[in-house]
């Protein structure tokens, strides 16, 4: 038997659920590892904290928050995923300029916040 592993993402912003139009990316990681090079070969390696993000592409409807979203530097973000997964950003905050397309009246936001969990 074959199990659901991709498809539908649905993602809100405090409870308000946006129109998701492409794919959302979140952070499955939380360090990044180089290596530290030393007498011609790697040593060890060093360990980079990396910042929780989610980003998606957003239909751009009469109810979407353009204003909340400028504005909210302590939101609560949630992606559901078709899988099960369940990825909460907590204390979140858009880091990009937000552009909207006319011809698609879609966007792409970029999320970042002080914590990223997996359920």
């Amino acid at each position: 038997m074959s199990q659901l592993i991709a498809g539908t993402c649905y993602i809100s912003i405090d409870g308000q659920r946006l129109l998701l139009k492409g794919s959302a990316t979140a952070t499955a990681s939380k360090v990044t590892r180089e290596p530290v090079m030393a007498n011609g070969g790697v040593q060890g390696h060093k360990e980079v904290p990396v910042a929780p993000t989610l980003s998606g592409q957003f239909v751009v409807d009469k109810n979407f928050p353009i204003e909340k979203l400028q504005e909210a530097t302590d939101m609560t973000v949630v992606a559901e995923f078709a899988n099960g997964k369940v990825f909460t950003l907590g204390g979140a905050f858009v880091t990009e300029e937000i552009q909207v397309g006319g011809d698609d009246s879609d966007t792409t936001i970029n999320f970042a916040g002080m914590t990223g969990k997996w359920s």
